[in-house]
């Protein structure tokens, strides 16, 4: 059985694919799963990161949320951010999935099959290659 591979995602960070932030902080949603998975996507035009100061800012493509805001370092937390304040991006999910496999997937949505994470991935079937019925 293959040991399933850790993913580290970042701290505070100044610059993220040679693009700078506007001020330090920490990756959030499909910018921290881009980075953690190492997925090869065109960069959505606005990214997320959650900073120190207690004000959303939005500057040069970023926009920074809260602290209030930040996800738990997961791949639940960042997939749950991204889909609750960027929307669907099928081209960040479609890789995703392939570098996660299914099985990530289909155990978050057993985890919580009449919740919201359940809710925002109806449909995700086609993307696994097969249904996430949380069954």
């Amino acid at each position: 059985m293959a040991v399933p591979q850790e993913h580290q995602f970042s701290g505070p960070v100044n610059v993220f694919q040679e693009l700078r932030l506007p001020e330090t902080a920490t990756l959030a949603g499909y910018s921290a799963l881009i980075g953690a998975y190492g997925l090869a996507v065109p960069l959505p035009r606005t990214l997320f990161a959650t900073g120190e100061h207690h004000r959303i800012t939005e500057r040069d493509g970023w926009r920074i949320m809260t602290p209030r805001h930040a996800p738990h370092s997961t791949l639940e937390g960042h997939l749950t951010f991204a889909l609750k304040y960027e929307g669907l991006d099928l081209a960040i999910l479609k890789r995703l999935f392939l570098a996660t496999g299914t099985a990530p997937i289909e155990a978050l949505v057993r985890k919580s099959p009449t919740g919201s994470f359940r809710k925002r991935t109806r449909g995700f079937g086609h993307l696994l290659g097969r249904a996430a019925s949380g069954k």
